[in-house]
């Protein structure tokens, strides 16, 4: 006899009742309880609908909010570190260490004002992040400089794109590549504080848009991020440039990087953030080639953090 025969409830011989037999009741009596039963299932459903809706309530309120430490947050956490945990004090280098470690770093974000669309080489700049480490003064032309540490104290550049292409079309590519084959794209830039980038860029000529040495017309391993080939939906891409990333840019992993993440393999080195300097900005452009091609963009925000 098999296992799942043991498993399986034996039924009663053919005639013998399992359960005790009751009188039919009174037609009045059936009548009235099932009215009974269809009240209680109603106020059951009720209360179930009700339930449900409060649990949603509640995971809602509950979903925690990511907390982004303020300047004055992090400069008192270094006080506390550095005077108020042992009568010595903890020497520089090990709160350096905490601090970074725990990445409690001041922040400053930029965020797309709207949707956009940018067609067959209409690239446009998007956004462009403060002069980092610079506030502006309303009683002063001249910025004020606000803690630092470091002359490049730059340590993590969050970029968060809401965007697709026009939905359809795309050439021979790879199958196994979301991304490959893509000509809608974004690019990134650090602004140097002396540049005379600095003023807005929008309106000058495709020409002067591109980098020295870079291809006129196609996205390079040192773009941003391309737009997922004929998705008719908006997609996320969170890309995160660490001063701790070491990746090389013709290594084996930057290359699946580029055609399964769809992220320029030239940006995974860390190096963009590591030199990094006062003042200096982060300038970031859509852009498209070849007719019909066209990047259609949500959302965008750019969040630069430093080491105070």
């Amino acid at each position: 006899m098999s296992k799942r025969d043991l498993n399986m409830p034996r039924l009663p011989p053919r005639g013998v009742h399992r359960f005790p037999t009751q009188q039919p009741e009174p037609p009045e009596k059936q009548e009235a309880e099932s009215e009974s039963e269809s009240e209680q299932e109603t106020e059951s459903d009720l209360e179930t609908e009700s339930e449900q809706g409060t649990e949603s309530e509640q995971e809602a309120e509950s979903e925690p909010e990511i907390f982004y430490p303020s300047l004055r947050d992090a400069i008192e956490v270094r006080g506390i570190l550095r005077l108020g945990l042992v009568p010595e004090g903890l020497p520089t280098e090990i709160v350096d260490l905490i601090i970074d470690t725990a990445e409690y770093w001041p922040s400053v974000e930029a965020k797309l004002s709207g949707p956009t669309i940018v067609r067959q080489d209409a690239d446009r700049e998007l956004l462009r992040t403060p002069p980092l480490c610079l506030e502006k003064q309303e009683d002063s032309a001249s910025p004020k400089i606000l803690p630092h540490r470091g002359s490049h104290p730059c340590r993590k550049i969050i970029f968060n794109i809401w965007s697709q292409d026009q939905g359809w079309g795309g050439g021979p590519r790879n199958r196994n590549s979301r991304y490959d084959g893509s000509y809608s794209w974004f690019d990134a830039f650090i602004i140097s504080a002396d540049s005379a980038e600095r003023e807005s860029s929008e309106e000058r000529p495709l020409e002067a848009r591109i980098k020295p040495g870079e291809p006129y017309f196609i996205p390079t391993g040192n773009k941003l991020q391309s737009n997922v080939v004929a998705r008719d939906e908006v997609e996320h891409h969170h890309i995160v440039w660490h001063h701790e990333d070491s990746t090389h840019a013709d290594s084996p992993e930057a290359w699946d990087t580029e055609l399964f993440q769809g992220r320029g393999r030239g940006t995974l080195d860390g190096s963009a953030v590591r030199e990094m300097k006062i003042g200096d900005s982060v300038s970031v452009w859509a852009r498209a080639r070849f007719p019909g091609w066209s990047n259609h963009v949500e959302r965008l925000s750019v969040r630069v953090y430093w080491s105070v």
